[in-house]
């Protein structure tokens, strides 16, 4: 997720100890057209919180065509299956799970995974043509390349403020964080400001990362296009200078630390008011420190009247593995997986995993439940966001901006709205420069 050891990957294990070793009831699987050995590869973190163990036992014992499920060996992943491929002796037909978009071009460039719609088409399974219909729009989008499928989202992820309530009410702001307005940047500032007065034992702001939770973040609940025409983070816009501006003046005022180093720790001691993260930190404090201790929102604005690009999201993608042996027995696993017949798969998403990508689901699971209202109103905010481009530039762009924001923020360094102006476009440029030195084989 980042330069930090630090990712979505954390929460989901987080996530997992508490919720994925309830027993779960599957559908039975509809009888796949070929029968062929599948072999699967899942991520640790995403079998516990998909209980992907429970639905290939549910699976096998429905199916001819038997799922075995590896867990990967140690080091990059993508290198690894590369090499497999290359030397002609892949063994997996499937991966659990690519982070989309991020990832796709370049696993699409390295020949590492294939698309999918021909076997989509090809399905036999119950219900697999409502699969792909059934995912948010958005997010369809978000796990499609040049016109093809690449991914069979499982859960989606984006930036959410979350909060404990003891320094929120005591401040006051108690009645706006349970609102439906949305939250402003001059919300958070006056909150933080009474919270540093009310309750000062608390961080009344941060932020989990300097690029994707905070400026990113920002920019993305500031403008309509929050990437431009080359298809980068539009860092240079006004918007993006607005934020800067704002973020230092917090720093200034003694209102969030100018860095994001041990902040998650500090939320996981309930050391932070209000928090700018992914968007389970408020269900893993609700774990640790009981369901009424914290809450979980969505992004801020610079006005309640419009959320302009929305929030960053990113998707947890199953994908299929170029010169799979058994590539349609992987797709009809996938799309019964998460189809609409499998209801044990899209429960647990709901309870565990968090926000998951399907229509279905959310009328099945979600709607009318107070425990999941985060999830119903954060999935609305995603579905009218903008995703990600479709490219190569994740890495660098963030690897690039973290240390400029960092020295913007820094107080021992003079801030202006000039400086931040040149740091930017410096910044910008050497983001362009990187990715015209990209090679892929």
């Amino acid at each position: 997720m980042s330069e930090k050891k630090f990712s979505r990957r954390t929460f989901l294990k987080a996530l997992a100890v508490t919720g994925a070793s309830a027993a779960l009831v599957a559908c039975t699987p509809t009888k796949a057209a070929e029968i062929k050995p599948i072999s699967f590869l899942c991520r640790t973190d995403i079998k516990s919180a998909y209980a992907a163990d429970v639905a290939v036992t549910e699976w096998n014992k429905n199916q001819k065509s038997q799922v075995t499920m590896d867990e990967p060996p140690q080091g990059d992943i993508s290198q690894k299956i590369q090499a497999a491929q290359a030397a002609v002796e892949l063994i997996w037909d499937g991966y659990s799970v690519m982070e989309t978009p991020w990832a796709t071009v370049e696993w699409v460039k390295r020949g590492i995974i294939a698309p999918m719609d021909d076997y989509v088409k090809g399905s036999k399974i119950t219900n697999a043509d409502k699969v792909v219909p059934g995912i948010i729009p958005t997010i369809k989008e978000a796990v499609s390349y040049e016109g093809k499928l690449y991914g069979i989202p499982g859960n989606v992820g984006s930036v959410a403020l979350a909060w404990y309530w003891e320094p929120v009410k005591a401040a006051g702001f108690e009645e706006k964080f349970k609102g439906t307005a949305n939250i402003t940047w001059d919300d958070i500032y006056t909150v933080a400001k009474k919270i540093k007065e009310t309750s000062p034992a608390y961080t009344p702001f941060s932020y989990v990362s300097e690029n994707l939770s905070l400026l990113y973040a920002m920019i993305w609940g500031a403008k309509d296009s929050p990437t431009d025409a080359d298809g980068l983070v539009d860092i240079r816009s006004e918007e993006s200078l607005n934020a800067l501006e704002w973020a230092r003046k917090m720093v200034d005022e003694g209102l969030m630390p100018n860095t994001s180093t041990d902040q998650w720790s500090n939320w996981l001691k309930k050391g932070i008011a209000v928090f700018t993260c992914f968007d389970v930190a408020g269900t893993i404090a609700q774990q640790t420190f009981g369901v009424d201790s914290a809450d979980t929102g969505v992004n801020f604005f610079p006005t309640a009247d419009s959320t302009h690009g929305g929030c960053p999201f990113w998707i947890n993608s199953s994908v299929l593995l170029n010169k799979a042996k058994n590539p349609q027995g992987m797709l009809d696993f996938y799309l019964w997986w998460f189809g609409p017949d499998n209801d044990a798969t899209g429960q647990q998403i709901t309870k565990v995993a968090a926000k998951p990508c399907y229509q279905y689901t959310y009328d099945k699971f979600v709607k009318g439940q107070a425990a999941y209202a985060w999830e119903q109103k954060g999935i609305d905010l995603v579905a009218k966001s903008k995703w990600f481009p479709i490219n190569t530039a994740w890495n660098i762009e963030q690897l690039a901006v973290t240390p400029i924001i960092q020295k913007l923020l820094d107080p021992a360094n003079k801030f202006s709205r000039d400086v931040a102006k040149t740091e930017m476009e410096a910044c910008y440029t050497d983001i362009k420069d990187q990715l015209s030195k990209q090679k892929f084989s």
